[in-house]
């Protein structure tokens, strides 16, 4: 059990511990450990010396899946509210989640809308990855990199989403440490029944034998005809069939897209890894794969999985809350990698973002407090408390040990795809879908889709083209001050009363107003009119070609 490291009571324990390194309110005796020593401590004593003044600030987190923390249930969760008080209350401002809408219930229209509107609904959302590019290609996301109140070479910050989200040598896009992603769901019953020990994927993903080959004989094992009346009776595996042809790619570390030191795509769907994955892929799809029963929608295979028809599914890891009416046990483990490989943990990050509307000081203020926000409580650095959410979760402790922990500290890839506004769009139809199904082989396959793929590539290049040119890809600056109109010079009174002019004066100026709280102007202006024109036509890439032509 975690020693207790702060006074559950109150923030008293944080701020004496504090107290001593940085010299603030009273001095008093630090806990043992934690507190005074180690990485947040020593960046909370810091942070009082160069703060910015937070002026009550109140910052809110927006996202589309929980609100406000419900009561502590255990001691990390009560030092974990106590520091967030201690920060909060020390620095001034006040910082929130906010669920303003489920998956799919207009969650980006929301943001889009309120920034657009000069109000935005938050001052830090969170995304799903792949609903970055609707709001970056809409010029909505702050350059973060140039704030000087956070430092991305700390090791909470997952590299992989900060490459990801940079464009001209600026990034957009932030995540926190690491979240489980795509996996092997499987079936200890039918393991044992095809002559494995119930924990066998799990040492295979210990000792280093879970590869591609070693997957296939579990399949072909698992694929049996039970009865012997010719029929498949139980399947190696079932699943979607785009989660498996993609999580097969990544798990090989190759990538559908890749990325230049600017920060433009390039189309990599005619590299030999990436068709050397998808015909293996395709391969064991046709031979262990369960098939579509005629009647069935397309999310058969969640039904079938739960009765027992499958050894394995192949899926997110959030999927485990759709097992709750399979009766046997099971366990989940990573992908398997190529034969002489390194297991790769596939990645689903949340990208969160501060909205391009702010001036830089504003920035500043939003970037401190979310920073400290999302810290590790003092005396829980290297701790495996994330472990305590999990073990509920799951029917053994191996899955949590061993394949979640891999998920959180081991090797990581982050699809780069999905920033890419369209591309997933273009490898279900008429691609995926038609292998799986048999009606293409994967040569026809990649020979229908290439065009597509290359057009969409442009179009998204074609929209950095457009935020580069209208200097939304540099660093925020303040608001322009406002200046007294120029007064002609005084001029001998006129003996004839002067005539009206036809038209109002060409050198008239329009009011200056502050780009922080009002609607953007000057260089803004022109995104915010592909913004209007593309929130209206429903096509932002569309708009945003137009503007570039």
């Amino acid at each position: 059990m975690k020693k207790r490291v702060l006074k559950s009571a109150s923030a008293l324990g944080l701020a004496a511990a504090v107290a001593g390194t940085a010299g603030i309110g009273p001095v008093m005796a630090a806990p043992k450990r934690g507190l005074a020593d180690g990485v947040a401590a020593d960046k909370l004593a810091k942070a009082q010396q160069k703060a910015p003044d937070m002026e009550g600030l109140d910052v809110r987190v927006a996202n589309w899946y929980e609100g406000e923390p419900t009561p502590p249930k255990n001691q990390y969760e009560e030092d974990l509210a106590d520091y967030r008080e201690y920060i909060q209350s020390t620095f001034n401002f006040t910082i929130h989640k906010d669920n303003i809408g489920g998956w799919g219930e207009s969650y980006t229209e929301q943001h889009s809308i309120s920034i657009t509107a000069g109000d935005p609904i938050a001052q830090v959302g969170e995304l799903d990855e792949s609903w970055f590019p609707t709001l970056f290609n809409n010029a909505f996301c702050a350059p973060l990199d140039t704030l000087s109140t956070i430092d991305f070479s700390e090791a909470k910050w997952n590299q992989g989403v900060l490459e990801a989200t940079r464009f001209k040598g600026h990034v957009f896009g932030m995540a926190v440490g690491h979240e489980p992603g795509a996996g092997i769901f499987f079936n200890k019953r039918l393991l044992q029944e095809a002559g494995y020990d119930q924990d066998a994927l799990y040492d295979f993903q210990k000792n280093g034998t879970w590869t591609w080959s070693k997957f296939e004989e579990v399949l072909n094992a698992c694929t049996r005809d039970i009865d012997g009346d010719g029929e498949i009776d139980t399947w190696g595996m079932t699943g979607f069939n785009s989660d498996f042809y993609k999580t097969a790619v990544y798990s090989s570390g190759a990538q559908f897209v890749s990325k230049d030191a600017d920060g433009y795509f390039h189309n990599e769907m005619d590299s030999e890894p990436v068709q050397n994955a998808i015909t293996w892929a395709n391969d064991m799809w046709q031979k262990y794969a369960e098939p579509q029963p005629d009647d069935e929608a397309w999310d058969y295979f969640k039904a079938s999985f739960n009765k027992g028809n499958a050894a394995m599914r192949v899926t997110e890891e959030y999927a485990k809350s759709e097992l709750g009416t399979l009766e046997d046990e099971w366990g989940f483990v990573l992908f398997p990698c190529p034969d002489g490989q390194e297991l790769i943990a596939i990645e689903r990050p949340s990208v969160f973002f501060i909205p391009s509307l702010y001036t830089n000081k504003e920035a500043e203020k939003i970037a401190f407090a979310f920073d400290l926000y999302t810290d590790t409580v003092p005396g829980y650095e290297g701790a495996d408390i994330w472990k305590e959410d999990y073990y509920g979760l799951y029917m053994d402790k191996r899955a949590v040990d061993e394949t979640l922990a891999r998920m959180m500290n081991g090797k990581t890839l982050v699809p780069l795809d999905r920033f890419v506004y369209g591309f997933d769009d273009q490898l279900g139809d008429l691609f995926i879908w038609n292998m799986a199904n048999g009606s293409l082989t994967p040569a026809e396959a990649f020979d229908m889709k290439m065009a597509s793929w290359e057009a969409v590539v442009a179009d998204q290049n074609a929209c950095i083209d457009v935020l580069a040119g209208s200097n939304h890809l540099e660093p925020l600056t303040e608001a322009e001050p406002e200046t007294e109109p120029e007064t002609e010079p005084e001029t001998e009174p006129e003996t004839e009363p002067a005539t009206e002019p036809a038209t109002e004066p060409a050198t008239e100026t329009q009011p200056v107003t502050d780009p922080g709280t009002a609607a953007p102007t000057g260089d803004m202006m022109p995104i915010v009119a592909i913004v209007v024109l593309a929130l209206a036509s429903g096509s932002v890439l569309v708009a945003l070609r137009k503007k570039k032509a």
